[in-house]
């Protein structure tokens, strides 16, 4: 006889469930270990440029998260385990806001969405709220916040796109397209497949190799004070199309992609600021969706590895460049792998060099199709608990935007463009002169020095010596 396990408070029982992936325990776990409960609830706006029909908005929304199966996952605890089920929201509410008299429409929308955004979700479910917002004559903002653990920013792309596509077949009276969304099912089978394959051993033997101790400075940076929060993204600001037109020459002469040039810049801040060495460390977030299938998940299935540089101060910028782009391309290849379960395991002491690492994430296109003629983009508001600090470009076409989030020093105590000035200045330098050595690309100023002994390395030595002397 068939014994079910069944939660005693909540009724639940495992019968017909599924576990939660690796990706999804991850985040399950941060929020239950010490995190505020809206920190994981991530939001964006999709921008609207034309005139549209709010009820049809609301009735593409319903038929989507019809379609999307793991949107509607519900999340319960049976005997000390974790389970996942689909249910369904035949009744979603899409609350429309007309803010077209208010003196400023879109600031009015963003405090709005912020206080749908902090407002916790129930386990229980629903994991995703919706609202739509008139800011002006044409012109509409399309607000979405779903929990990270059922939705990655892939998986936003997705839902956005697709709200756009049955909303343009409702305007224009015609068939809705056949979705191709994965299930629930799907999602648990593509990860509990790599976990009993050779693939996943290889990785597992990979990660086991280069998340050592001795991998990466200990950054003692420290979280600011003035009560900012670990998850807002900041207004993007647009870098400067100029020089990022030579960081495209630059990739292309070098052959390596664009983004792997930004990340060496990225690097070659946060080793200024370190002064711990010629090692950096960032935290880097990745799709893990390396199949066809996998990429017609509306789910959550990213994850974050740790990049390792070597930024050696006899090298050139041409081959720092190269270096990250090697670097990256074999991450990569062993992307799949949970590496917070080794990190979390006791197995490596690993967990305590994540503190302080700068994350710096490229995030999918804003472009959005359009809603019946109506273009669209996206904008993210919230983007999940950052640890310490994040860079996020952002690509909309040709165009790069920076923004920013999370409270660690000394990366937020800077305006948001100062940041992004610093970094065209080392993308400038680097595209000037791919030539000139490492030891020569230092934009940090005497009296930045002076503070970062308040921050980083230097002081906790400092303080370390003086204990030891007494």
């Amino acid at each position: 006889m068939h014994n079910r396990l069944i939660d005693n408070e909540s009724g639940e029982s495992a019968e017909d469930a599924l576990p939660l992936t690796q990706a999804q325990l991850g985040v399950w776990l941060s929020q239950q270990t010490g995190h505020t409960d809206t920190d994981w609830q991530l939001s964006q706006f999709v921008i609207i440029d034309g005139a549209i029909e709010p009820d049809l908005v609301a009735q593409a929304i319903r038929e989507v998260v019809r379609e999307a199966e793991p949107l509607r996952a519900t999340i319960f605890e049976v005997d000390g385990r974790v389970f996942q089920r689909a249910i369904d929201h035949p009744d979603i509410e899409v609350p429309f806001y007309d803010l077209r008299r208010a003196q400023d429409p879109v600031a009015q929308a963003h405090d709005l969405a912020s206080s749908i955004q902090r407002t916790p979700m129930s386990w229980a479910g629903p994991l995703f709220r919706f609202a739509l917002f008139a800011t002006g004559p044409d012109q509409f903002l399309l607000f979405i916040c779903i929990h990270h653990i059922v939705l990655d920013g892939f998986g936003f792309s997705l839902l956005a796109n697709r709200i756009a596509t049955v909303y343009s077949a409702l305007a224009r009276d015609a068939p809705v397209p056949a979705a191709c969304f994965g299930s629930l099912h799907h999602l648990v089978d593509y990860e509990s497949e790599y976990e009993a394959s050779s693939q996943y051993c290889d990785d597992l033997t990979y990660w086991k190799a280069n998340l050592s101790p001795a991998n990466g400075p200990d950054y003692r940076w420290t979280q600011s004070r003035d009560g900012r929060d670990s998850c807002s993204a900041s207004v993007p600001i647009r870098l400067d199309p100029c020089i990022i037109g030579r960081v495209g020459g630059l990739a292309r002469t070098l052959g390596v992609r664009r983004t792997s040039v930004l990340a060496a810049a990225c690097a070659l801040l946060v080793r200024n600021w370190c002064r711990g060495g010629s090692e950096v460390v960032l935290d880097f977030p990745v799709s893990r969706r390396t199949s066809a299938q996998s990429k017609t998940l509306p789910a959550m299935v990213a994850g974050v590895v740790p990049l390792v540089l070597r930024a050696s101060p006899g090298s050139t910028v041409a081959d720092f460049c190269e270096h990250v782009d090697a670097r990256i391309r074999e991450v990569l290849r062993h992307q799949r792998f949970p590496v917070h379960v080794l990190q979390h395991s006791g197995e490596l002491r690993v967990a305590q060099r994540a503190v302080g690492r700068v994350s710096v994430n490229f995030l999918p296109s804003t472009s959005i199709r359009a809603f019946d003629g109506a273009g669209a983009s996206a904008q993210y508001t919230t983007l999940g608990h950052v640890d310490h600090f994040g860079l996020f470009f952002v690509r909309d076409g040709e165009q790069i935007f920076l923004s920013t989030a999370g409270a660690g020093q000394p990366f937020s105590d800077f305006d948001q463009s100062d940041l992004a000035v610093r970094l065209l200045k080392m993308l400038a330098a680097m595209t000037a002169d791919p030539g000139r050595s490492l030891s020569s690309m230092n934009l940090v100023d005497e009296d930045e020095l002076r503070d970062l002994a308040q921050w980083g390395n230097r002081a906790a030595l400092t303080r370390t010596n003086s204990a030891e002397a007494v």
